[in-house]
C-alpha cells in the first residue's frame, strides 16, 4: 500500500496519475460510505470519512476490516488536521476520524508521501 496525503488542492492526484501513468479509469473517487476495491487508486478518502462522520459512523473499523483489500492500492487523502479546531461537533469528529484512519494506514503502508504544492516528501519506504 502506498499512501499520499497533504492539503487540499496540493496536486496529490495529479502527481499520482503522472508518476504511475494512470488514467481516470484506474481511480475510485470516494463520495459515499463504500469503496470500490477493484480500482488501483482510492482518491479522496477524506470524503469517505466525512460521509461516515456526518452519519455518526466510524470509518476506522471499515478500513481495518478491509485492510487486505487495500494492500496493493494507492490511497490519496486530504490532511485536514491543520488550522483552527472546528466549532461544529460533526466537523471535529470528522477531523479526529481522518487522523485515526491516517495513523492506521501509515502504520500499514509500505510507502508514505506528503505532497506539498505538487512536491512529494517521502516519509516512509520499506
Amino acid at each position: 500500500m502506498i499512501l499520499y496525503f497533504g492539503g487540499a488542492y496540493n496536486g496529490k492526484l495529479e502527481y499520482v496519475k503522472e508518476k504511475y501513468n494512470l488514467t481516470d479509469k484506474d481511480i475510485f473517487y470516494c463520495n459515499k460510505d463504500n469503496i470500490d476495491f477493484n480500482k488501483k487508486v482510492i482518491s479522496g478518502l477524506d470524503k469517505f470519512i466525512l460521509f461516515n462522520a456526518l452519519n455518526g459512523n466510524e470509518s476506522l473499523e471499515y478500513i481495518k476490516n478491509n485492510i487486505e483489500n487495500l494492500r496493493d492500492k494507492i490511497i490519496i487523502c486530504d490532511e485536514i488536521s491543520n488550522g483552527i479546531v472546528p466549532i461544529k461537533k460533526e466537523e471535529r469528529f470528522w477531523r479526529e476520524e481522518v487522523g485515526k484512519v491516517l495513523r492506521y494506514l501509515v502504520s500499514n503502508s509500505d510507502e508514505v508521501y506528503k505532497i506539498f504544492f505538487g512536491i512529494p516528501k517521502r516519509l516512509k519506504h520499506e
